[in-house]
């Protein structure tokens, strides 16, 4: 028998278990057959005895040898003769009607493999004061326990109790018709502009899965500078320098300079910093004050920032000497001299008397950090200095704070504390009347000034260090240089509109 009678045979009895309402252009090798067969043909082939002779005569010439087949159903052998074709469909109905049946069936394969996606109910809340993530997601309408199990899932990634007034989230819920939200599925939040908190399930069968992610930030350097004429604060804040930057400066500068008394009309300041700005240019947070320098009364003081090989970094003159001290004169920031050391009149026992420290009046709560490293003699009350502490340090030095409001965590007799460390609260304890720090400065058992107590230098940066401090003290010169020559760009402001300027910074409250 020939491949050609084999691969009729094959298709005879394919297209008798199939049916087709129209004309089938089936491919041959050599040429193409048109075959066609009724319904009532189709019909008859089904109902036919398994194993009787399959007629095959419809789509065959009558001159045509029959091919024989055994009682089994295997094909027998040809007759030798003539294997001319019946005449085939016309041309444009062959090729038309193979890819309109394989697009129809790729259609209804679709239908039935796409599944809709589950329609959902999305609700946006606000975090309002005394709320907690469980009582909001229960009054959106998750049931308790899916939402117990959500907000447990977020603890690794997110604390709840973190969230703030103010903080918008948005809820997801399986839409369940009439009935009202269905199944908790997701909770999404940016709890800052660094990053987004999502808690997601695919279904309620499934368990919550939460996650944070990371947003884009690019690293940008703002310079500002000014002349003063009232105060440091006053002109930082007209040229939008960031409090965080203001604040680090006053610190650096601290153990030379009194803020109250020192500064002068037409005095002036120079600061180059880090900001971190998202995609749209609003500004993210502040990072590093890399460069200060402030003129006071003619005289100018230049700092750079230095991180060294342990990790450790503070602020250097130029010839790297640390302008850290042994003690600060003002371990408190942003307060004012409300009282000098030396002969005044009590304002509560109203008489003369020897002060022996200097007050900073201050808001209550603000935070008062211990002068220098060392150990704490005192905690707690001493008659009409009401919260009392007092530090000792190495040599002859000692610190004293009074009035507080309270202590900070840890703070007790015996602790150990490390230069800048807040060790308790402004507050109006004892013999007080107001809000403000009785600040000490003890010095061979004998209180003296603290504005005015010879206070030694921190260390000096090693031989070692020193090519590395140029290095990095001639880049920092050089951004500046390209500042003041105003080829620096900064963007200041929040959205997709960002104003570019030249020279400034971006500050949350230019949002």
């Amino acid at each position: 028998m020939t491949s050609r009678n084999f691969e009729a045979e094959s298709l005879i009895r394919f297209a008798k278990k199939v049916s087709f309402p129209a004309i089938l252009a089936i491919p041959l090798i050599g040429g193409a057959v048109a075959a066609s067969w009724s319904t009532a043909e189709t019909a008859q082939a089904e109902i036919e005895p398994a194993g009787a002779p399959a007629p095959v005569a419809a789509p065959f010439a009558a001159d045509d040898p029959p091919v024989e087949t055994s009682a089994e159903g295997e094909i027998g052998r040809e007759t030798p003769g003539p294997t001319s074709m019946a005449p085939a469909a016309p041309a444009a109905l062959q090729q038309a009607a193979l890819p309109a049946a394989d697009e129809a069936a790729e259609e209804a394969r679709a239908v039935e493999e796409v599944e809709p996606e589950p329609a959902t109910i999305i609700r946006e809340i606000t975090v309002a004061p005394g709320d907690t993530l469980m009582n909001l997601l229960v009054k959106a309408g998750a049931e308790r326990a899916q939402a117990h199990q959500a907000v447990t899932a977020m603890e690794p990634v997110y604390s709840a109790r973190h969230l703030m007034p103010g903080q918008e989230i948005e809820v997801a819920f399986a839409d369940s018709g009439a009935a009202g939200p269905g199944a908790l599925l997701s909770i999404s939040f940016s709890p800052n502009r660094e990053r987004d908190i999502e808690i997601s399930r695919s279904s309620d069968s499934d368990e919550f899965f939460a996650e944070s992610i990371d947003r884009p930030v690019a690293r940008q350097l703002a310079y500002a500078e000014g002349s003063i004429s009232s105060s440091l604060s006053v002109a930082a804040s007209e040229k939008r320098v960031p409090n965080q930057v203001l604040v680090e400066a006053i610190r650096a500068y601290s153990y030379d300079v009194d803020f109250q008394r020192e500064i002068q009309k037409g005095d002036s300041f120079e600061f180059l910093y880090e900001i971190f700005v998202d995609e749209e240019g609003a500004l993210v947070r502040t990072g590093e004050l890399l460069f200060a320098a402030m003129t006071l009364s003619g005289s100018r003081t230049e700092l750079y920032y230095y991180e060294r090989a342990d990790g450790s970094a503070d602020f250097y003159a130029a010839d790297g000497s640390s302008v850290r001290r042994s003690l600060m004169r003002t371990p408190i920031d942003g307060a004012r001299l409300s009282s000098h050391f030396g002969m005044r009149k009590h304002p509560v026992l109203g008489y003369s008397r020897m002060h022996r420290g200097t007050d900073f009046a201050a808001p209550r709560g603000t935070p008062i950090y211990a002068a220098g490293n060392g150990v704490i003699e005192h905690a707690g009350r001493k008659g009409g200095y009401g919260n009392y502490v007092r530090i000792r340090h190495g040599g002859s030095y000692k610190t004293a704070y009074a009035h507080m409001k309270g202590f900070a965590k840890g703070i007790k007799k015996g602790a150990r504390v490390k230069q800048g460390q807040v060790i308790g609260y402004v507050g109006s304890t004892g013999r007080s009347t107001g809000p403000h720090l009785h600040y000490e400065v003890h010095l061979d058992g004998k209180q003296v000034n603290p504005l005015k107590v010879a206070m030694p230098r921190g260390e000096k940066l090693k031989q070692s260090e020193m090519a590395d401090f140029a290095e990095s003290r001639s880049e920092i010169e050089r951004q500046i240089a390209l500042a003041q020559g105003g080829i620096m760009m900064v963007q200041r402001a929040c959205g997709p509109q960002a104003e570019v300027v030249e020279q400034g910074s971006a500050v949350d409250k230019d949002c």
